[in-house]
Order: structure tokens, then C-alpha cells, then sequence
């Protein structure tokens, strides 16, 4: 078993995520860098860790935060930086899209739509149990709001699937009411 799994993982979310600069990474615009680089950075925190431990730690993630492709790694979603992701506009998503957020957060979203805040896209999940998980994290009674994905798109509004989450522009409020069965 890998030690200090989770720190590892906030390690590596914080460097390609917010601040590759603090360790002179170069970014391309869909967030890759040399994974060569980011092990030996990661290494020196965590001088216990091997090649394949930090590998294995990115392959049974199960919200797939990160993506390894031949020598180069990123983190799929959660930017701060100005990163493009790379999935196709145009791949399907659910008809349907749900968002966790606290009591006091989802009547500000109602009036105002969601909004990236510090990060670059709005963070959106695939179903109601992972909604309620991260909503839980700012709530311990969260609100799951859901979005109408067709009248988002035909607003304009582009969507793109990273691993187990789904990103978008933002969403004006008359794409989004409160999921059934919840109130505020």
C-alpha cells in the first residue's frame, strides 16, 4: 500500500492545477507537462515514493483527476490557470447534469446562474451520489441543483466531459432548478 496517498494527490492537484510555476512547469494549453518532471519534483516532498507507486496512485483514482499520456501528465479539471480541456465539444453528455452546493450557495445560483468563481470552467457531476459528495463538503444538508443540458447548449453554452466530471461555460439561472425532492 502506497503511503500518504492523499497528500499526494492534493501535491499534485496544487502543482498542475494552481501553481506550476512554483516548480517551473510548462503548461501547454490542455494543462500536459513532462511527467518525468513532475516525479522527480514529487519525489523530493516524497522521498519514499516510486515511478510506479505515483502511477498507481493517478491509474485507481476513482474521480480520474489526472491523465498520463506516454510521457506527459495533467490534471483533467479543477484549473485555476487558463487550460483548454481537450475532449471534444461535440462528444455527448447526459441530458441531464447536477451540481452539489450549500443552502446559502444554491438561492445566490437560482438568481444568478453558476459561475466558475476561482477556477476556470464550472465543475458539474454526472449524477445525483457524486453531487450530494462534493455538495457535502460545503453543507452537511447540501441542495442538488440540475441543469438542462439542451437548453444550455442551444443558449450556446459548451460543455466538455474530464474522466468522471463535466465542465462548462457558465450557466445562466434559467438552466437550473432544484432537483426533485430537495428544497432550500
Amino acid at each position: 500500500m502506497i503511503k500518504k496517498k492523499v497528500q499526494i494527490s492534493k501535491f499534485l492537484s496544487f502543482m498542475l492545477r494552481h501553481h506550476p510555476e512554483r516548480y517551473k512547469l510548462r503548461l501547454d494549453k490542455n494543462g500536459f507537462t513532462h511527467f518525468g518532471r513532475v516525479f522527480e519534483i514529487t519525489q523530493k516532498k516524497f522521498p519514499f515514493l516510486e515511478k510506479e507507486d505515483l502511477i498507481q496512485i493517478i491509474e485507481d483514482d476513482a474521480q480520474m483527476r489526472f491523465q498520463i499520456d506516454g510521457a506527459k501528465i495533467r490534471a483533467r479539471y479543477g484549473h485555476s490557470l487558463d487550460v483548454m480541456p481537450i475532449d471534444d465539444i461535440t462528444k455527448e453528455v447526459p441530458l441531464k447534469l447536477f451540481h452539489g452546493t450549500s443552502r446559502k450557495n444554491a438561492q445566490a445560483i437560482l438568481k444568478e446562474g453558476l459561475s466558475p468563481r476561482k477556477r476556470k470552467y464550472v465543475h458539474l457531476s454526472l449524477n445525483v451520489v457524486d453531487a450530494l459528495r462534493v455538495g457535502k463538503r460545503k453543507d452537511a444538508k447540501p441542495v442538488i441543483l440540475e441543469i438542462d443540458v439542451e437548453g444550455a447548449k442551444a443558449s450556446g453554452i459548451n460543455f466538455w466531459m474530464e474522466g468522471v466530471a463535466c465542465l462548462s461555460e457558465p450557466i445562466p439561472p434559467e438552466h437550473i432548478k432544484v432537483h426533485v425532492g430537495q428544497e432550500i
